[in-house]
């Protein structure tokens, strides 16, 4: 049976995190770190074992589909429902919700291997963990001391789940065509009314939905300004129904067992979340953390997909040897290892800044510090905050895109079978097809990060490589690597400098441009990984040298391909695909 809690999870609580520094500054002096780290530890070992334990039935009830109740909900399957109610009754659920109210107040780190592991035994029951969770965390840090005592200690326990309410059959991506109405009430209230589609988790109990204030509705149309965000329950307090309704669900291609849903607000009564008109920034903080979590996501089905794959290949003889010997299928298999482990790496990079801005934001708050300390506090805040304002899509687009590919591949080591309900590997892979889509396209996700590379995110984040590279120089088993990376870092600075001659041609750039950004920075945390651990050093070295070559020649494409290609790309669609026209 596979390991849930693997090597590369154990390196980061063992030896990658500066557990010392970041507790202190989060707990205080006097905290026990031996024993918190402890207590994490027992947290992802149970969360292992119970997730090993929901695997084998997940994928027998793969086709199993989320029904509507009698209610005016939804819910998930029996199985899902079975699992998650032991998780609940282990206590993990909602674990990054601070001990105040009944979480463990996990940091962002952990809660993210918590999510890849259960994403591994079943994605359809991540996306009800993990949608808890992000709504949790979104009360805890906008809610009045009223409503957290009120909700947060039901979320911790399991008794209520959560989900966030934002598209809208006119308004996708684009925040600034909804139309849901929010219209405050007499008595403090706010009244909902509108429509939302392709909710995730949509007839769970409490809803974190974005309308536009009626006040100023007209005014504010087509901007994310006037937007609120308002806790809608399903229910009011005597048990009524508050006018929340899943009038239906989607019929998908993968993730059956997570209710995608409809939900119409017919005069439903609410609690605004932060202040008036200002809900695009909450519920910005709850889309850039469900980003993360479907990067962990799509990092659990490629270590299911990798594990298969794998297995598979070294049982199953063809021309009198295991496939897994063959030249063409072990590469394919080492290049699949080499992948799910550079996504790890990016994306636990990405969860440390969110942890060390986490931590560092709790010692402001504890007060008592030295004005020096508070300053150096502060500055590294802001340099961590746009550095994760970059990474965050940078990890949405890698690992979903690797997930897509990697379980694609797992399908072609299978072979013909692998095209049939006989293996797993098909549904892993059609499970990993909508992680290119939710929580904002691949297109979208590079169109972001271009954005902040054009803030000024980019030389911060580099500044930070070249540094951490710098520092390689002296070390025999990885300078030669760093050097090349170091070299990779001015490539793509130039790169930049082309793209933003031109800014239609730089939008149509901006995968190329993400990708080559994600391949310093990866290769930067691998060897990072291989300076705490030398057994990382074939991991570090794959990926460098293959991808270090991809930065160069994805260069040369931006730059010999800059004239004209916007205006060849309109015309081709013209010429060969003329459709719509």
């Amino acid at each position: 049976m596979p390991d849930f809690f693997v090597p590369g999870m154990r390196l980061y609580l063992d030896k990658m995190i500066d557990w010392e520094r970041q507790l202190r500054l989060r707990l205080g002096d006097d905290v026990d770190v031996e024993a918190e780290v402890g207590a994490y530890r027992s947290v992802l070992e149970t969360t292992a074992a119970l997730a090993e334990s929901f695997q084998a039935e997940a994928r027998e009830r793969w086709s199993d589909e989320a029904v509507l109740t009698e209610d005016g909900g939804a819910t998930s399957p029996p199985h899902i429902r079975r699992a998650y109610d032991k998780l609940a009754e282990a206590g993990l659920v909602s674990l990054s919700v601070s001990d105040s109210y009944g979480g463990y107040g996990l940091p962002a780190t952990l809660n993210g291997i918590y999510l890849e592991m259960i994403s591994r035994a079943d994605p359809s029951l991540m996306m009800v963990v993990g949608l808890q969770t992000g709504a949790a965390n979104d009360i805890e840090k906008y809610g009045s001391e009223e409503v957290k005592k009120e909700w947060l200690p039901r979320f911790t326990s399991g008794e209520v789940e959560g989900c966030m309410d934002l598209t809208e059959p006119q308004a996708g991506s684009d925040l600034g065509g909804i139309s849901t109405r929010a219209t405050e009430q007499d008595d403090g209230t706010v009244r909902i009314d509108g429509q939302k589609i392709f909710i995730s988790n949509g007839g769970c109990e409490v809803h974190l939905v974005l309308a536009r204030d009626a006040v100023t509705f007209d005014q504010s149309k087509g901007t994310t300004n006037g937007l609120s965000l308002v806790l809608v329950p399903r229910h009011r307090s005597d048990g009524s129904s508050n006018g929340v309704r899943v009038s239906r669900l989607e019929r998908k291609l993968g993730i059956h067992g997570s209710a995608t849903c409809e939900v119409v607000f017919e005069g439903a009564e609410g609690v605004r979340l932060g202040e008036k008109g200002k809900g695009f920034r909450a519920m910005l903080d709850l889309m850039n953390n469900a980003r993360l979590g479907v990067a962990s996501q799509a990092l659990g089905l490629c270590d299911a997909a990798l594990w298969d794959a794998v297995t598979y290949a070294r049982q199953r003889e063809q021309f009198g040897r295991p496939i897994a010997e063959q030249p063409l299928v072990l590469t394919m298999l080492g290049k699949m290892a080499v992948n799910t482990e550079a996504v790890r790496a990016l994306l636990y990079r990405t969860y440390g800044l969110v942890d060390s801005v986490t931590a560092g934001e709790a010692a402001l708050r504890r007060g008592g510090l030295p004005d020096a300390e508070v300053a150096r506090i502060e500055q590294e805040i802001e340099r961590d905050s746009t550095r994760i304002r970059l990474l965050t899509p940078l990890c949405k687009y890698f690992a979903t895109e690797v997930c897509s590919d990697l379980t694609r591949d797992a399908m072609q080591v299978f072979g013909g079978i692998g095209f049939t309900m006989d293996s797993d590997v098909g549904k892993l892979h059609a499970d990993s097809l909508i992680m290119t889509v939710y929580e904002g396209t691949s297109e979208i996700q590079a169109s972001f990060a271009l954005r902040e590379m054009g803030k000024g995110a980019l030389a911060v984040v580099l500044a930070e490589v070249r540094s951490e590279l710098a520092a390689m120089v002296d070390d025999e088993t990885r300078a030669e690597l760093a050097e090349r990376v170091s070299e990779a870092t001015t490539v793509v600075e130039d790169t930049l400098q082309i793209l933003y001659s031109d800014m239609n041609y730089a939008l149509l750039r901006a995968k190329l441009m993400a990708e080559m950004v994600i391949d310093v920075i990866t290769g930067t945390e691998l060897l990072k990984q291989l300076g705490a651990d030398p057994s990382r050093a074939d991991i570090a070295r794959a990926f460098v040298r293959r991808r270090m070559l991809d930065v160069e020649h994805k260069a040369r494409r931006i730059e010999l391909n800059a004239e004209g290609r916007f205006e060849l790309d309109t015309r081709l669609l013209d010429r060969i695909a003329p459709g719509g026209s």
